[in-house]
């Protein structure tokens, strides 16, 4: 069994490329949110749309902010 050689996955140990792959999971994350109908809130609680739409909401665009957030930064310190 070969192992495959950490060249190919050197762009992931970069602080960059970190900052771009946590803003895509995040954005990822707020996609599947939206589409369930569920979202995670702060203390471990989970908030349903069907019985808080507008906490739900804003809890899906807080969490599409943050991976917007990541992903700009991203963008801008690769534009330096």
């Amino acid at each position: 069994m070969r192992f495959p050689d950490l060249d190919h996955y050197s762009y992931l140990i970069d602080e960059q490329h970190r900052l771009l792959l946590i803003g895509i999971v995040v954005l990822g994350l707020s996609a599947i949110f939206t589409l369930s109908g569920t979202t995670f809130e702060r203390y471990g609680r989970i908030v349903s749309r069907t019985e808080k739409p507008r906490q739900f909401w804003w809890s899906v665009v807080g969490w599409f902010c943050v991976g917007l957030f990541f992903v700009g930064f991203y963008l801008y310190q690769e534009s330096r």
